[in-house]
């Protein structure tokens, strides 16, 4: 029997482009990483944030060359993994998107004016502040929520409608 030119061979690949492997790895990866920092003494609700890591790397690095004391979370705090996890889990989520995107052939650098680099900036630094007020990562999120914390709820509600305003902006810039 001749496979029809449509019919390719499935690499791994396309495999974990299908939603429902992808999701499975990817929850399977989650759990087996959470498990083992549970076991190394971390907290249920500290998994993969990039502003809580983002803020333990900065204020780990900080009070290292300051000698000053600010806030690190108790898992980063513990000095077997202190400054470990969060700078790995940085740099690493660096390193694998420019790896991800030089394997694929979608690396390009994005020019524009200094106004756009200034906007983009203070996006991000805006990011970072609501993200940690709000108590960071949507995991956690959901964890107070379970709790019947009414702050979560409205962070929550939050991010849905900054996904709304966000949507709108971009579909109105792409009609221009």
């Amino acid at each position: 029997m001749v496979a029809n030119s449509s019919e390719e061979k499935k690499g791994l690949d396309s495999y974990l482009k299908m939603p429902l492997v992808g999701g499975a790895v990817i929850g399977f990866a989650a759990a087996l990483i959470q498990a083992l920092l549970f076991a190394a003494g971390g907290p249920q609700a500290y998994g993969f944030c990039v502003a809580c890591h983002s803020r333990d790397l900065i204020n780990y690095v900080y009070n290292s060359l300051t000698g000053s004391n600010l806030f690190l979370a108790p898992f980063s705090a513990n000095p077997v993994a202190a400054g470990t996890l969060p700078v790995l889990t940085i740099i690493g989520v660096l390193i694998g998107a420019v790896a991800a995107a030089l394997l694929y052939k979608e690396f390009r650098v994005k020019k524009g004016d200094a106004k756009s680099y200034v906007v983009y900036g203070i996006g991000g630094i805006l990011f970072m502040i609501f993200a940690l007020c709000m108590g960071a990562c949507p995991y956690r999120l959901a964890l107070r929520i379970g709790y019947g914390d009414l702050v979560a709820v409205f962070g929550l509600i939050a991010i849905i409608v900054g996904i709304y305003i966000g949507i709108k902006i971009a579909l109105k810039r792409m009609e221009a």
